[in-house]
């Protein structure tokens, strides 16, 4: 199970990069399948964005709609090891309805790691990337890689990239493609990521660490979709620290979905448990594992289940950057008529 596991990873990764090459137009657009929406799409590839108070390169993907206009912007927070290369699929469907999708790559990447980074726990995550198709890390290896999770330099890091990419959506001189800024509408912003993307996510959202990270939480977002994140328990997190988050927020996990520690997919879904009521979905996708979250549209095996994913994830986007009452409208009865054995289970309160 393992090895077959690992090749549809494999194949899906490559499909996924393949569907996000740059493209423009239109028609090209609408070649990648059904969940496309009405924009052509066209892709800034690698921006290397130099934060000056830290002289940091953030390496960054930027995909947004062709055509001219002004249209909201969502900041993707990718996964421990990651890179801007990460849901790139998922980042072509909600750029084709009319949204800028900015990748950036943060300290923990693989593919460009920070030299800040100790070479321990360098050495540890390259170990555990390289089993993760032969079903992960396992005894002291995943224990090293927990601690690894909870060193707070990487959230600090992330967080300082977010409030960078915030900056130089306002301020030229630091590197955005132009076509970026003449479309981004820095007024309506929304934040989301998978894994530890998805921790990023929740502390931007409100969701408070103890001890508090050193680095300054980034503001100005609307809304909040966070994918495989985090319950209390680790990473400074606790029950009492989803109190403030306020916002529309959508948690999201597979029934698969296991963390690193062996925690259950019940246990991402804390934060949306937690905090308070009021603009939160919960969704749960069936037999949905930690790298099942950007499927290729038509995918034989999660294309069905990944497009329902994605139209509520576009409906809630909507609802919470465009002010659209039809798509929030829609989002709502869908979870009232939703049950636990749907593919993919809606529920909000």
């Amino acid at each position: 199970m393992a090895s077959r596991d690992a090749a549809l990873l494999a194949r899906r990764d490559l499909l996924a990069l393949a569907a996000a090459l740059p493209f423009a137009g239109r028609a090209a657009a609408q070649s990648l399948g059904p969940e496309t929406g009405p924009f052509g799409v066209t892709n800034a590839d690698h921006m290397d964005l130099v934060d000056p108070d830290r002289g940091r390169t953030i390496a960054t993907r930027a995909l947004f709609p062709t055509e001219p206009g002004r249209y909201p912007v969502i900041i993707f927070s990718h996964g421990f090891g990651g890179s801007y290369k990460t849901f790139g699929m998922t980042g072509v469907v909600w750029a084709s309805h009319g949204y800028v999708v900015l990748h950036p790559t943060h300290s923990d990447s693989i593919l460009l790691p920070d030299p800040k980074i100790r070479a321990e726990e360098a050495q540890v995550m390259r170990q555990v990337l390289a089993r993760r198709g032969e079903g992960g890390a396992r005894g002291d290896l995943q224990s090293a890689f927990v601690k690894v999770l909870d060193d707070p330099f990487f959230i600090d890091s992330r967080l300082r990239d977010v409030g960078f990419l915030l900056r130089a959506l306002k301020d030229r001189k630091l590197g955005l493609d132009p076509r970026v800024l003449e479309r981004a509408d820095t007024a309506k912003l929304g934040m989301s990521g998978h894994s530890y993307g998805g921790y990023t996510t929740l502390v931007c959202a409100g969701a408070r660490l103890i001890p508090p990270s050193a680095a300054p939480v980034p503001a100005g977002f609307a809304g909040f979709i966070g994918m495989s994140g985090q319950g209390p328990g680790r990473m400074s997190l606790n029950d009492d620290s989803f109190k403030g988050m306020v916002k529309p927020y959508m948690a999201t996990t597979g029934t698969r979905d296991f963390g690193a520690a062996n925690e259950t997919p019940a246990w991402r879904l804390k934060p949306y448990e937690l905090c308070p009521p009021g603009g939160k979905y919960a969704v749960v996708v069936q037999g949905f594992r930690h790298m099942d979250f950007d499927p290729v549209q038509g995918d034989p095996e999660l294309g069905a289940r990944g497009a329902i994913l994605r139209r509520y994830q576009l409906q809630f986007w909507d609802s919470v950057l465009k002010g659209g009452r039809a798509a929030g409208a829609a989002l709502a009865a869908a979870a009232k008529a939703s049950a636990e054995t749907d593919p993919v289970w809606l529920r909000t309160r």
